[in-house]
């Protein structure tokens, strides 16, 4: 009984520490995420300095050479749609591997892409911060054989940063991703 009341002390304590950051979190979504986090040309800054639009959320890491390549092409789908309907997106890629992936790394990624836009970002925070955007977007990654793998997952963001979709399979339309209602052509 006596360890029983010691564990719900300590189960307590973790519960009021982390009730805060939850509760902000859930409040803002991904923009109430209190870390710095740096981008490609070395602007320092929280998730919410790229609140105010649409934006398309990924998890990647600049050295995957697996999953991380379909991220890239549904994203580049996601992106030629959104231009072809004319809707303004932002694309936010958060890096699973703060050790590694600096800003030179991502600037090497970008240019190794050839992604020259400006509504494209690519973010590294600490572990701790890239923890809880792990945790609060629900993306699942894991060590093997010393790679970082992780699964497929792509969200499209509210200005204010909740979660209006998400794309769990590579093979899920992008137009239903993005909210839209193409008519489709049927053939006679």
């Amino acid at each position: 009984m006596r360890c029983w009341g010691h564990w719900r002390t300590v189960l307590l304590l973790a519960l009021a520490c982390l009730l805060p950051l939850a509760v902000t979190a859930a409040g803002r979504g991904l923009w109430g995420v209190p870390d710095e986090f740096i981008d490609e040309y070395d602007t320092r800054a929280r998730l919410d300095h790229w609140a105010g639009e649409q934006t398309v959320v990924a998890m990647e890491y600049s050295e995957c050479k697996f999953v991380c390549s379909t991220n890239w092409r549904r994203l580049l789908d996601i992106q030629a749609l959104a231009d072809q309907q004319q809707l303004p997106l932002r694309f936010l890629i958060i890096s699973l591997d703060p050790a590694h992936d600096s800003p030179q790394e991502w600037r090497s990624y970008r240019a190794l892409r050839g992604m020259k836009r400006s509504n494209w970002s690519f973010v590294t925070g600490n572990r701790q911060a890239t923890d809880r955007v792990v945790a609060l977007l629900g993306v699942k990654w894991w060590l093997f054989n010393d790679s970082i793998m992780h699964d497929f997952r792509l969200l499209r963001l509210d200005r204010e940063g909740h979660i209006l979709a998400q794309m769990d399979s590579y093979d899920d339309p992008a137009e239903r991703f993005l909210g839209l209602h193409l008519a489709t052509r049927t053939t006679r």
